[in-house]
């Protein structure tokens, strides 16, 4: 019995037609209609690459809190980020304020009724898919960090929203214009 060797095959005329097509189209209809430019992309990374994209999530959300997010009927966490608790206070001006309630209003806010899409990454050990969501071209994780509602999770996503949560400390957005507990910490009982 021989061993046959695999080779990497290159990409024919038809390949690149195809691509420049899908290229074309995307030019073509820019942001108008974010749910055919979403197919579009998938298709030209199905045809450059020669692989499926990920596992995707898409329909209406509702927000569990800030950082979980139920897409058509599945619970998404959002990678690499954790937002304070839902029943989590943080401390401004000497007076407590439920910055945790509020991060979920804010993920309300910045999904503004739009059908939400989560690019699935991992799965978490309570089988939530674990996801980068974005309502249109948002992406949802990046935008709860950057404007405080949210911290980088770097245990479970390495430095991917370092700057996003730069830009939200240095501002003093969300979370950051007040004393809190990191929420993983708060989870494990420091209050």
């Amino acid at each position: 019995m021989t061993k046959r060797r695999k080779t990497k095959r290159r990409a024919g005329p038809k390949v690149w037609l195809a691509a420049i097509a899908l290229v074309t189209a995307l030019f073509l209809i820019g942001d108008d209609n974010p749910q055919l430019r979403q197919g579009l992309e998938e298709m030209l990374q199905e045809v450059v690459t020669g692989e499926s994209p990920a596992d995707q999530q898409t329909g209406n959300a509702t927000v569990i809190d800030g950082d979980t997010l139920d897409v058509a009927g599945v619970r998404v966490r959002l990678y690499a980020i954790d937002a304070p608790e839902a029943g989590q206070l943080c401390r401004r001006s000497g007076q407590n304020w439920a910055c945790g309630a509020d991060a979920g209003k804010a993920l309300v806010s910045a999904i503004a009724g739009r059908q939400v899409t989560c690019e699935e990454r991992d799965q978490d050990r309570y089988g939530r898919i674990v996801g980068i969501c974005r309502a249109g071209p948002e992406n949802l994780n990046a935008w709860m960090v950057e404007n405080g509602w949210a911290v980088a999770y770097r245990r479970y996503g390495g430095r991917i929203y370092d700057p996003e949560e730069v830009v939200a400390r240095v501002a003093e957005r969300g979370i950051w214009s007040s004393e809190f507990v990191m929420p993983w910490d708060w989870r494990k009982g420091e209050r």
